[in-house]
């Protein structure tokens, strides 16, 4: 028997939404999934566990459940609303209720580890996972600082990566999603859509229709020709718009520590030729790269401008150099990056 799914007028009813959007309509929740075709990494869904943070009021995890009756499906939410809603229309279901905030790293180390109650197949760091996949909804703008640290977790293969490389479905803002997925030159590349080139293949599924779809990357807009969706099918729907990623962490050779101290102080000057920039590295780097870039015009470039694999041909450079400074010793926050993420 398919479980019961809450329509918007129902859900809209929900008092408090803590700040984050959901989309409520069913029929577009099917074809977003018709789109996915998450059947390409889960060959047997059956097999597969998922767990849904942030899950609000749940319409999606009951739809997904009702289409492809995962093993395991558990929703971790700890908001006061949200839980009554949940256990009022899930309790006793197939979809566990975890009482648990997503922020927090000690809610997936005492699931997993101490408490047991969802245990993912950990398997190698070689191809997608093709038993546990996360879904979550971070449209609250203030975890967006959340959402940078769950992608570097992927470089890291820490968090849930640890698993091996975990497919992601993510509900984002707009914003986010822009930042994110920003081209190289762009005026919003930053470091954080550096490190999503640099470990995951991220498409840009669905979106709500809004104004700010013309500032992505008009070619990576028309790749992955997202479906978009009215606002007046997410609620509330006051504020901005949201997105949809699907998160694909592939597999990277990066000297993390080195390629994270150059991509840092490079991109905090991200609008300063790299003939110059270069010596936030350390004192002697202009020299240094001066010396060993064999393209002379590739110094002329600024940092916004550079793709992961220019960063990673400077951190091998830097890596080699016998006077670099000792990366463990820097303090500069990332933050300093004019603002970006």
């Amino acid at each position: 028997m398919p479980l019961p799914i809450r329509n918007y007028a129902q859900l809209s009813k929900i008092k408090h939404f803590y700040g984050s959007k959901f989309l409520l309509n069913e029929k577009i929740h099917d074809k977003i999934l018709d789109k996915l075709k998450i059947e390409k990494t889960f060959k047997n869904p059956k097999e597969m566990k998922v767990l849904d943070l942030y899950s609000g009021p749940g319409q999606h995890s009951a739809i997904f459940y009702n289409r492809y009756k995962p093993n395991q499906y558990g929703v971790m939410e700890s908001r006061p609303d949200f839980q009554k809603i949940l256990k009022e229309q899930y309790e006793g279901s197939p979809i566990q209720i975890f009482a648990k905030d997503p922020y927090e790293w000690t809610s997936y180390t005492d699931l997993i580890d101490s408490e047991k109650r969802f245990v993912p197949e950990k398997q190698p760091h070689e191809s997608l996972n093709d038993k546990f996949m996360v879904i979550a909804n971070l449209t609250n703008s203030a975890h967006e600082g959340l959402l940078m640290q769950w992608f570097n977790c992927i470089g890291n293969t820490n968090w849930l990566q640890r698993f091996g490389y975990v497919k992601m479905l993510l509900w984002v803002p707009v914003s986010s999603a822009i930042k994110l997925l920003a081209a190289p030159g762009m005026h919003m590349r930053s470091k954080c859509s550096v490190v999503r080139e640099a470990f995951t293949d991220t498409n840009l599924v669905a979106i709500s229709n809004g104004i700010e779809k013309k500032l992505f990357d008009k070619n990576l807009f028309e790749s992955n020709d997202p479906f978009i969706f009215q606002n007046e099918d997410t609620y509330p729907q006051r504020g901005d718009g949201i997105a949809l990623l699907e998160v694909n962490p592939k597999k990277h050779i990066t000297d993390l520590d080195n390629w994270d101290y150059v991509t840092k102080h490079l991109l905090i000057l991200r609008k300063t030729r790299l003939k110059d920039a270069v010596e936030s590295l350390g004192h002697g780097a202009k020299d240094y790269f001066s010396q060993k870039v064999e393209d002379p015009t590739f110094l002329n470039k600024y940092p916004v401008d550079l793709t992961n694999e220019d960063f990673n041909y400077l951190t091998n450079l830097f890596n080699l150099w016998p006077f670099k400074p000792d990366i463990y010793m820097d303090f500069i926050d990332i933050y300093q990056e004019e603002g970006m993420m």
